[in-house]
């Protein structure tokens, strides 16, 4: 009779254990650790994913050679988005000393004379505050540094149109 007994108790017992009677409490303690997780991973991907949208646009290109190959303004502005996007703290380590091969690279995209080149660099060291202002954002940075290349006045003509 005993054994009968227990036999009858045990689903008694552990019937609110398997009908999955957790409090809100437990359920929140188990998803934070989660959630976290999820947000900071989220953020580093749209940041990444912000700076590289332009790499990611020419490469699901149907032809993407014939933009790298022909001389036209958008092409150059494309050449230069893509290079800048790659290569973004890169400049931003050569303007923040004023010189260096990126920021040399950076200005023959767009089209300064390699005499001007100092001066371009000049250009570019001293707004290097503004272009990489803390608080705003990768993408914000990178449409300022990806402006004022175009805009400096050392390209052709007080250079390209933007």
């Amino acid at each position: 009779m005993d054994m009968r007994r227990i036999l009858l108790t045990i689903p008694l017992v552990l019937w609110p254990l398997a009908s999955g009677c957790m409090t809100d409490a437990t359920v929140e303690l188990t998803k934070a650790p989660f959630d976290a997780t999820t947000a900071l991973t989220n953020g580093t991907t749209d940041a990444t994913m912000e700076i590289l949208q332009p790499l990611t646009e020419f490469t699901s290109s149907t032809t993407p050679g014939a933009w790298a190959n022909g001389d036209s303004r958008a092409q150059a502005r494309h050449k230069t988005r893509l290079f800048a996007a790659y290569e973004f703290e890169n400049l931003r380590s050569d303007m923040a000393r004023g010189q260096g091969e990126y920021l040399a690279s950076l200005a023959t995209l767009v089209g300064v004379p390699e005499d001007r080149h100092p001066l371009f660099f000049s250009y570019m060291h001293g707004r290097y505050d503004n272009l990489y202002e803390e608080g705003i954002s990768t993408r914000e940075s990178f449409h300022r540094v990806f402006h004022a290349a175009w805009t400096a006045p050392q390209g052709p003509q007080g250079g390209p149109e933007s």
